[in-house]
This record gives C-alpha cells, structure tokens and sequence, in this order.
C-alpha cells in the first residue's frame, strides 16, 4: 500500500487531500462587570486573524464562533456546542482573581463530555494585569484537560489580555496593536494544531510556513509599532469601536457568530 506524507504539501493540494476541519471558537463570558464584553471581542479578534491566515495560507481549514452566553442554563444546547470540532478554544473572564461564575456554570454543564482527541486552549480578560486572570486561564486548561483534551497555548504566552488598569490606552476596554498580534499567535498555534496532531515534523513546517514559533521571543517578536499598525491596524479599530452593545461595529461582531440548528 502506498504510504503519503502531506508534510512537504503545498497548502492548495493540503485542500484536496483533506476535508476542512474546523477549528471552533466559544465565548463563555457575557461579561460580569460592564456591557463592553471584553471577552467576547477578544474572540473575534482571534477569529479575524484565523480567517485571514486560513485564506492567505489557502488552508484545509474553517473557523467558527459561537456565543455561549445565551445558552447558560441550558445543558443540553452547551453539549452541541463540543461535536465535530479539531480545535477548540473558550474565552472567559475574570471574577475576584479567579474563574467568574459563568464560566464556570459553563464548564460544570459540559464536563461530563469526552474531549479526546481534541486540541484545546482558551483566552481570557481582565480588568488589571495581576487581577487572577492567569488562576482562570489554568482553570479552564484544566477544565478541559480532565475531559481528555490535548490542551495548547503559543508558546510561553497565557492568552490574558488586560483592558482596564493601563495608562497606555485612549478608553478602558481597548485592546492594543500587541494584543492583536498575540492573537493571531495563537490563531496561529491552533492553525498547527489542527492539521499536524501528533506529526512534530508537519508542525515544525507549518510554523515555517506561518512564518511563527513558539518561541516567538527569539526572533518573531515585533520590533515596531508600523508593522504591527500595517497588519493589525483594522482589526484593532473592529474590536475597540465595538465596546457599546448599541454600536454598529457590534452588530458587526455579532454578525460573525455561527448558531447552532
């Protein structure tokens, strides 16, 4: 039987050989302290650069994203949420320096679910940079390595993200053009991850391929504020303009949300 490694493929012929799996985005955090829903914005900044890359890569791959939040309470419609996904990532927030009780309602509704073979990891923020964001991002690590997921982050870098407590910010509740890149670091990471489980060797090349490593600090991390502004500059605008549940640039957001049947 003839064996074939994908691993020196080209992305176009990776799209013939393979159906597109998907990597799935799920936001658990409607938002404890204020309307702006932080969390839930953060996951579309990680879903903006996952499409990108999905196209400017010509990836076998979707990516999708779903809001858990209305969902709360009801066990049974959390559970559709698990099935048929390569990737999975949760966002949440922070309540008193730990989890806040929504994601945890979130996850003690689903944790009787089989994660395995799953790649998982999460993103979470926060109102200060030491406030307990890293005990909630661990917590959901956790959470869902118990459930038998292979669990992941871009390299040393926990996905917290500040927006409140900065004086490097115009507004509370601004991302900054680094959050955005390290977004798409972990767009990135869970791009490896769902198509070379298991395979170092296909992972090494997609991380040349994605022009990226997990140790970004050696060599990846930006040097100045013009690249990141030329890449990022939009998504940021996206993101920032939308911390008003009445704005259009949230309706915007909420567009991009895929529902469940």
């Amino acid at each position: 039987m003839e064996r074939r490694s994908f691993l020196f493929l080209p992305a176009a012929a990776l799209a013939q050989e393979e159906k597109p799996r998907e990597i799935r985005l799920i936001s658990a955090a409607p938002s404890p302290y204020t309307q702006r829903r932080d969390s839930y914005r953060a996951g579309h900044g990680i879903l903006l650069n996952l499409r990108r890359l999905i196209e400017e890569q010509k990836l076998p791959l979707i990516a999708t994203y779903y809001d858990a939040s209305p969902m709360l309470g009801q066990p049974a419609r959390l559970k559709q949420l698990l099935p048929g996904a390569s990737v999975l990532m949760v966002g949440t927030s922070v309540w008193a320096q730990g989890p806040s009780s929504v994601s945890r309602t979130f996850f003690e509704a689903i944790d009787t679910e089989s994660l395995a073979g799953v790649a998982a990891s999460t993103w979470v923020t926060s109102g200060g940079a030491h406030t307990g964001a890293a005990l909630a991002y661990e917590s959901n690590l956790a959470t869902m390595r118990s459930m038998g997921a292979s669990v992941f982050s871009f390299g040393q870098k926990q996905a917290v993200f500040t927006t409140d407590e900065r004086v490097d910010a115009e507004k509370p509740g601004e991302f900054s053009l680094l959050d955005l890149w390290f977004m798409e670091g972990l767009a990135k990471a869970a791009i490896v991850n769902a198509l070379a489980p298991g395979n170092p060797g296909r992972a090494n090349s997609l991380w040349q391929q994605l022009d990226s490593h997990p140790n970004y600090y050696l060599k990846h991390f930006p040097k100045d504020r013009a690249s990141l502004e030329d890449r990022f500059g939009v998504f940021r605008k996206q993101l920032n303009e939308a911390t008003s549940p009445r704005s259009e640039a949230r309706r915007q957001l909420d567009a991009r949300l895929a529902k469940l049947p």
